[in-house]
C-alpha cells in the first residue's frame, strides 16, 4: 500500500490532538525556560519527582548514545523512560514509558489535562509536550530517565530539571541551528554546555575542536562538577572483527559489533558506556550486558537497510535502499565515511530534501564525489519550512553536481531510477529527518 499521509501519529484522535496543539501554541518561540517553569509550577511540579536522568545535548549522536543505554538497562532487566525528539515516524515516539511509546489513551488524557491548565498563557509547542512528558514520567514508575533536548542546552525546556541525580552527557558538536545557537563552534558549546549541572558527573563525547572542549571543561570546572573526557579518561579502539574496546582506568570490555552501522556509532557506544560509568548504575557494565545491548541496540533511520516495505518492492533484486537521518555537515561526514566503505562498485542515488534553516553547502559538498544522480522531492504534507525541490535541485547545480532533478515524490524517484538503470544499483534517503520519516512509514 503507499506511503500513509498522517503528519502526526496514524491514530486519527491523536493526529488531530497534536495539530490542534500546533495551531494553538506555535513553535517559533525563542527558546527559554520560564514559559515552562511557569506551566510546571501549575502542574505541581512534575519535573521534581524524577528518577535518575542521563540528560544529553550536542549536534550530533544525542539519539544513538540514549539507544546504547536504552539497551543496557534493558539487557539488564531495568525499566526506562525516554524523551526524544523530533520524532521520526509517528509522534508518539517522543514519549517512551517504561520501554514502551506512550499508550493513546494516556497521551490524550495528558494533552487535555495540560491544555486545560495552560489556556491561553504564552507557550512553545515543544514546552507544551515537555511537560506532558514530565507529568507522565512523574506518575509511572521507571529506573531511569534517557532525556535528549530539544535545541541548545541552557535555554532548552529541558534544562529545568535540577539536583543531583543527573548525568549530563555532551555529544559531538558541529554547526546546525546557527541562527540561533552561533554562528562558530565555541559559541555552540557555550549554549550546550549550559545542561552541566553543579557538582553532578560531566561526560564529554568525542569533540573535533578544541575550542569546544576548552569551553566544556571551563563550564564544568565553574560548576565544580566532575569531568569524564573521551581520549583523556576512555578510549574506543575499533578491532579487526568490526567490535570494538572500551577501555577507561577501571573498565575493559571488547564488545561485538553494535548493530548500528558506522565508526560514528562506536563513539556513541563509548560515550553511553562512559556516562553509565560515572553514575549510580557503573555495576552495570559487564560483560554479558553489554556484548547483549549491543546485539539489541536499535534506532531507526540511522543507517538503515530497508528491506521490507511499500518503498523496498519497487526494487529489483540485487538493488539496496538505505535511509539516514544525516541533515547537517557533521551528518554527511559520517556518510561520506560509509561511502568510502561501499566503495564504487555499486553506484548511489541520492533522494533528499532539507529544510530551510540548514547549511545546503555543508551537507550536500562532503558527498559530491559519491553521488551518481541526486533527486531533490517537496515535503509538502509536512508543515515545516522546507526548501523547494527545484530551489534546492539549482543549490545542488551550484556545487558541482551534474545529474541532478527533481522527483514528484519517493516512489517516483525510485521508479525512474529503476527504469533509466538496469544493474543493481544502491538508492539513499537523506538530508531530511521529515523525509526519511515519511520513507518508513512504508
Amino acid at each position: 500500500m503507499p506511503l500513509a499521509d498522517w503528519m502526526y501519529s496514524p491514530v486519527p484522535e491523536v493526529e488531530e490532538a497534536v495539530k490542534h496543539i500546533r495551531q494553538k501554541y506555535p513553535v517559533n518561540f525563542l527558546p527559554e525556560v520560564g514559559r515552562i517553569r511557569l506551566l510546571l509550577e501549575k502542574l505541581d511540579n512534575p519535573h521534581c519527582r524524577l528518577p535518575f536522568v542521563f540528560h544529553v545535548a550536542g549536534t550530533n549522536g544525542k539519539g544513538s548514545s540514549l539507544a546504547f543505554l536504552q539497551a543496557v538497562f534493558e539487557a539488564a532487566g531495568l525499566s526506562v523512560h525516554k524523551y526524544v525528539s523530533p520524532h521520526l515516524i509517528r509522534f508518539e515516539e517522543r514519549i517512551i514509558i517504561a520501554g514502551k511509546e506512550i499508550e493513546t489513551q494516556i497521551l490524550l488524557d495528558l494533552i487535555e489535562e495540560c491544555a486545560g491548565i495552560a489556556g491561553d498563557e504564552p507557550l512553545s509547542f515543544f514546552e507544551f509536550f515537555m511537560a506532558i512528558s514530565f507529568l507522565a514520567y512523574s506518575r509511572y514508575p521507571a529506573d531511569v530517565l534517557l532525556l535528549e533536548t530539544g535545541l541548545g542546552g541552557i535555554y532548552d525546556a529541558t534544562n529545568v530539571i535540577g539536583g543531583d541525580r543527573i548525568v549530563s552527557l555532551l555529544t559531538h558538536i558541529s554547526y546546525d541551528h546557527t541562527h540561533i545557537l552561533g554562528s562558530t563552534l565555541r559559541e555552540i558549546a557555550v549554549n550546550k554546555a549550559g545542561i552541566i549541572k553543579p557538582c553532578c558527573p560531566c561526560v564529554i563525547a568525542h569533540q573535533t575542536s578544541s575550542d569546544v572542549i576548552d569551553v566544556f571543561l571551563r563550564q564544568a570546572a565553574d560548576l565544580k562538577s566532575p569531568v569524564f573526557l573521551h581520549d583523556r579518561d576512555w578510549q574506543e579502539t575499533v578491532l579487526e572483527s568490526g567490535g570494538f574496546e572500551y577501555k577507561s582506568k577501571k573498565n575493559n570490555f571488547k564488545l561485538p559489533p553494535p548493530r548500528l552501522l558506522g565508526r560514528h556509532q562506536i563513539y556513541n557506544a563509548g560515550a553511553a558506556l562512559a556516562a553509565l560509568e560515572n553514575s549510580p548504575y557503573a555495576s552495570l557494565l559487564q560483560q554479558k550486558i553489554l556484548e547483549q545491548a549491543m546485539l539489541n541496540v536499535f534506532w531507526r533511520g540511522r543507517l538503515e537497510h530497508i528491506t521490507e516495505g511499500f518503498l523496498a518492492d519497487l526494487l529489483p533484486e540485487g538493488w539496496e535502499l538505505w535511509v539516514d537521518a544525516a541533515h547537517n555537515e557533521s551528518g554527511a561526514e559520517i556518510l561520506k565515511d560509509q561511502m568510502k566503505v561501499w566503495g564504487k562498485k555499486q553506484p548511489i542515488h541520492l533522494i533528499t530534501a532539507m529544510k530551510n534553516s540548514k547549511n545546503a553547502a555543508g551537507f550536500y559538498q562532503p558527498l559530491f564525489a559519491y553521488m551518481e544522480t541526486v533527486q531533490a522531492v517537496d515535503v509538502d504534507w509536512m508543515d515545516a519550512n522546507m526548501v523547494s525541490s527545484e530551489e534546492l535541485c539549482r543549490y545542488i547545480r551550484q556545487m558541482g553536481y551534474k545529474q541532478v532533478k527533481t522527483a514528484f515524490n519517493l516512489e517516483s524517484a525510485i521508479c525512474s531510477l529503476v527504469f533509466q538503470f538496469s544493474k543493481p544499483q544502491r538508492i539513499l534517503i537523506s538530508g531530511s529527518l521529515y523525509l526519511v520519516g515519511h520513507a518508513l512509514r512504508g
